[in-house]
């Protein structure tokens, strides 16, 4: 049972904010129907310099919010930190403005810190649902492997619309397509995917169930032949006959078809040989993550952090900017002692990567680099040189083969993609001496040695 503190609130709630105006209204919201007493917390929006009337909107509608002004974009990590560093309540959590949590998330976030066992528990992290419901589309078709070309193919699809009564919605770039397609293709202006011989698309439906009526998916596709592609969904089945030119496939799905919860993360694993991931992703949320655990990383999207834990510790790493700050504190909480729980029943459904596009060159640039930079601030020296050269070597290596096709196609060879590499491991040269120093300091902190951690918590490189 969550209870005030006699010294004043337990809990400030943190919400980052850069030009997130049109997510701030649902975020707090949300935060407004929380049912833990008012008295037990706080609101704060820590502000990244916005300049899209985010500050107009929390003055004029969230009175209650305490706002905290950064004069720059600090990025997750130092814009956190602003408020990690000043908040004096026991507990800080830390909310993401495309967050939406559940009325209970937060009184079920806290109470495994106040268990006789909580005092051992740095962090608490929440069950995160990918919003909205998606609609599970699984196909099957005849695959083929083009000369050349290593991967197995079913059907090129350039376009998916979900189609109401009274809207169309091109949901093409907010498909789930990881489990069903390989990374998007651009020739000629025109983007598509090829898919899988089999797999399974998820669709977002989003407010289209509410829509009276039945719903129509169209799908544009087309394969290297003329063939069947066998689709199923809740409740309905089809075949679309797909030829070498892109054609418009219409699917009729019924109304109020049931549409399922996907999984955005249920806490963080560790993969083989050095990748930090969200356990869970992308798998349809049947209870199978249901138990209250302990987990190796924490979700900086929702999580729940112990002050004590920070001050001892420290709070993320400002190099990082964002991407893998919540993965190195977590491992430093880890090789501290401290335990990372996670609670099912604290539930938010979270706009993936809202305020930065998956796959674009500011999210691959953070992401790259800032695994190695993990890496070698915490993890066994070896797993860590290891990576640094393989990095090096695969970025010579991906050149080489660009300009070799170049020459033989007789086009100018794409250099961006080696270019963003260079800046990665430059990057990562120059802020090595700031990792070394803050592994030495980590150390001086550690009950538990990084390849202890490892032994416990890595996961085969395929592991779900």
């Amino acid at each position: 049972m969550v209870t005030t503190s006699n010294q004043g609130p337990l809990a400030t709630v943190v919400v980052l904010n850069w030009n997130g105006q049109r997510l701030l209204p649902d975020c707090l919201d949300a935060l407004a129907k929380q049912d833990l007493d008012r008295t037990a917390w706080q609101a704060w929006v820590v502000d990244n310099a916005s300049t899209d009337g985010s500050l107009d909107l929390l003055t004029r509608d969230y009175p209650w919010v305490h706002v905290v002004h950064n004069p720059a974009n600090l990025g997750f990590a130092g814009g956190n930190n602003t408020a990690m560093r000043t908040a004096a309540t026991p507990f800080i959590v830390l909310l993401n403005n495309d967050a939406h949590p559940e009325p209970d998330w937060l009184r079920r976030l806290l109470a495994p810190m106040l268990t006789p066992d909580g005092p051992r528990i740095g962090a608490t992290t929440s069950k995160i649902l990918l919003e909205p419901q998606f609609l599970p589309l699984d196909f099957t078709t005849s695959g083929f492997r083009p000369p050349g070309d290593g991967r197995d193919l079913g059907a090129l699809i350039s376009n998916i619309t979900v189609h109401t009564d009274s809207n169309d919605h091109d949901v093409t770039e907010e498909v789930l397509w990881e489990r069903a397609a390989y990374g998007p293709e651009d020739i000629g202006g025109q983007k598509f995917r090829w898919t899988r011989p089999q797999g399974s698309l998820l669709i977002p439906i989003g407010d289209c169930q509410a829509t009276p009526g039945d719903m129509r998916i169209t799908i544009t596709a087309r394969a290297e032949r003329s063939k069947p592609l066998s689709v199923s969904w809740p409740g309905g089945n089809a075949t679309l006959q797909l030829t070498t030119a892109d054609q418009l496939h219409t699917i009729e799905v019924a109304e109020q078809v049931p549409l399922s919860d996907i999984i955005n993360n249920v806490g963080g694993i560790f993969h083989a040989p050095g990748y930090g991931a969200d356990r869970g992703y992308q798998q349809l949320d049947h209870g199978q993550y249901d138990t209250p655990e302990e987990v190796f990383l924490f979700c900086g999207a929702a999580v729940c952090l112990r002050t004590e834990a920070l001050r001892q510790v420290g709070v993320f790493d400002d190099h990082f900017f964002m991407y893998y700050e919540d993965t190195d504190l977590s491992w430093r909480l880890q090789a501290a002692g401290w335990a990372i729980r996670y609670v099912p029943d604290a539930a938010v459904r979270h706009l993936h990567s809202a305020s930065s596009v998956e796959w674009s060159p500011f999210f691959t640039f953070h992401v790259d680099r800032n695994r190695l930079l993990l890496l070698i601030k915490n993890a066994p020296l070896p797993l860590a040189a290891r990576e640094a050269l393989h990095y090096q070597a695969t970025t010579i290596s991906m050149a080489a083969r660009t300009i070799i096709r170049a020459r033989r196609e007789r086009h100018r060879p794409p250099i961006r993609p080696t270019l963003l590499r260079l800046r990665v491991a430059a990057s990562y040269l120059r802020l090595l001496p700031a990792m070394l120093n803050g592994r030495q300091h980590s150390r001086s902190l550690r009950i538990c040695a990084p390849s202890e951690l490892l032994n416990r918590w890595m996961r085969p490189a395929k592991d779900e």
